[in-house]
């Protein structure tokens, strides 16, 4: 069966992933951790029907990639909004879309699927981080004005508005919940997943 579905993780250099736990967290295990989640939102959206790429131009990403039989999408573009804009032309021969951050630690195959769902039977559908951020978005019209940095939640709104699209916040802390403080930090070590008790055996 032909993929439908198109998965954009955008990813930055592994040189110093998760910074802002620097004070607390060595490189090393930062780095631990950045992969793993990486590799566990890619398992959350693996499905015969769902094409996954990283974006992403690091050569340690393309190893990775690789490694867990995605494709990487090296863009020509500086910046994230701009790398996302050259990506979503790819969707045009998709159904339905999506862009996931990887610093989001809950992800699971239950709690995806529900959200694929919402993307085939939606024209946009997004969830709103802690910081007023856009962890996850998608849906099944193409839309390519990203608005990606700092209150990206209430700039996609308003440009959703501007453009006359019908979208649908999705409330699950499980799709907006951010690995990204050290208050994040600390109340993830509170209830841990699966995938994290497993770096800790």
């Amino acid at each position: 069966m032909n993929s439908n579905i198109l998965i954009g993780i955008p990813i930055k250099s592994l040189d110093n992933p998760m910074s802002r736990l620097s004070e607390s967290i060595s490189l090393l295990d930062r780095k631990k951790i950045q992969l793993n989640l990486i590799k566990n939102t890619v398992n959350s959206f693996k499905n015969e029907n769902i094409e996954i790429y990283l974006i992403s131009n690091d050569l340690e990403i393309v190893k990775l990639a690789n490694q867990i039989e995605v494709t990487t999408f090296s863009s020509k573009s500086n910046g994230l909004n701009s790398e996302v804009k050259e990506f979503i032309k790819l969707a045009n021969k998709f159904s339905s879309w999506a862009i996931c951050h990887a610093d989001l630690p809950y992800l699971n195959k239950y709690n995806i699927s529900v959200f694929l769902q919402e993307i085939q039977n939606n024209q946009i559908v997004i969830s709103k981080s802690s910081d007023n951020g856009t962890p996850l978005i998608g849906g099944n019209v193409f839309f390519e004005n990203f608005k990606y940095g700092e209150n990206s939640f209430k700039k996609h709104i308003i440009e959703f508005e501007k453009l006359n699209l019908n979208y649908k916040q999705v409330f699950n802390r499980e799709l907006y919940f951010e690995l990204d403080t050290q208050k994040d930090f600390s109340e993830f070590l509170l209830n841990t997943p699966r995938w994290f008790k497993k770096l800790e055996d």
